[in-house]
């Protein structure tokens, strides 16, 4: 007996490093499951980044919450800033529960024995403000947590549907005592694909996550405003860009022909002349400036002045993602600001 697959789907985190969204969707990898943070509101260091890709480029999201929670309250509270997180992006979609070995060690580090009861509450707690929030529960389990550490009937019995994340490597297909439990199978953590450099979790998605409002192949919303490129156009109208035509740019989200155009018309650079440095300044740089720093984290002073920092920065970027190095924000090297 098997089941159908409806997509395949790499998960990621920090530990993945710098991705390209995508490479992974033009792969054919329609949704990503993504770490939002671990323990206390602590925000995985790249999730707004591959978030935002997320979502811009129209890749469907599993949004998971690594616990180190000690209790089924402190549970409740890590999905709260799972669904904060989530929220920033999407008004409903999977939101996974996940309780691994490093949470047992650390809670025994504190005091606290996991043991079969506690876990169940904490995943209880945790799935019931997903669902209150209006997102879909997921919980992510492995063979030894499914005999030892949760009690599956206590928590559908709570909770109703719970989409089950299942992970089990080394095998070429589901064991026949989890056909029907898994709704999506992690299959390996040693997996590669485009976008990704090093090894990838990967995972076969069974189930439509989406409970039939979205087909799992598609976003919650279909979004086709890209907020990237919308800053940019208001940038580019701010400084006295234009179309073709001479007009201001739409600001519409969407890099069609017009925006193609302009981006074809900004090169920012710093040029050594005799004597003096021209650089290049404008609401376009600070755009630039305020993405370097989200990418890169680079910290740069949104100053609207393409120095010696943002070079630098630019640079890193352009390293990072196969680029051209060279300093120089032109067409290209814009273009990839859009989408990560």
């Amino acid at each position: 007996m098997s089941r159908t697959v409806k997509c395949e789907m790499p998960d990621l985190s920090v530990h993945n490093g710098a991705v390209n969204i995508k490479q992974i969707r033009d792969a054919g990898y329609l949704m990503v499951g993504l770490r939002a943070g671990y323990g206390k509101n602590n925000v995985d260091q790249r999730y707004i980044t591959n978030a935002e890709a997320c979502y811009n480029l129209d890749v469907s999201p599993l949004i998971y919450w690594f616990s180190y929670a000690l209790s089924a309250d402190m549970a409740a509270k890590e999905a709260e800033y799972a669904v904060a997180q989530a929220a920033k992006y999407w008004i409903s979609c999977p939101i996974a529960y996940d309780l691994e070995y490093d949470t047992v060690r650390y809670a025994r580090t504190k005091g606290v024995n996991i043991d079969k009861q506690l876990a169940t509450d904490m995943a209880i707690a945790f799935l019931q403000a997903v669902r209150s929030a209006g997102y879909i529960p997921v919980i992510y389990t492995n063979e030894d947590y499914l005999k030892n550490y949760f009690d599956f009937t206590r928590i559908t019995e709570a909770i109703g549907q719970v989409y089950v994340w299942y992970a089990r490597y080394g095998l070429s297909s589901l064991p026949v005592s989890r056909v029907d439990l898994a709704d999506i199978w992690q299959y390996t953590s040693s997996g590669s694909i485009p976008g990704v450099s090093g090894k990838v979790d990967l995972n076969k998605v069974y189930a439509n996550l989406y409970q039939g409002t979205q087909a799992v192949e598609t976003t919650v919303a279909q979004q086709t405003c890209n907020i990237n490129i919308l800053n940019f156009q208001k940038a580019a109208n701010a400084d006295g860009y234009r179309d073709k035509n001479g007009h201001e740019l739409v600001e519409d989200g969407k890099d069609g022909e017009s925006t193609q155009y302009v981006r074809r018309q900004i090169t920012l650079r710093a040029k050594i002349g005799f004597l003096k440095v021209e650089r290049s300044t404008g609401e376009v740089v600070k755009w630039v400036q305020m993405r370097l720093n989200e990418i890169l984290g680079a910290g740069l002073q949104i100053t609207g002045e393409y120095d010696s920092a943002t070079i630098k920065a630019v640079k890193e970027f352009q390293q990072r993602y196969n680029l051209t190095v060279d300093g120089v924000a032109g067409y290209n090297t814009l273009q990839m600001f859009f989408y990560n």
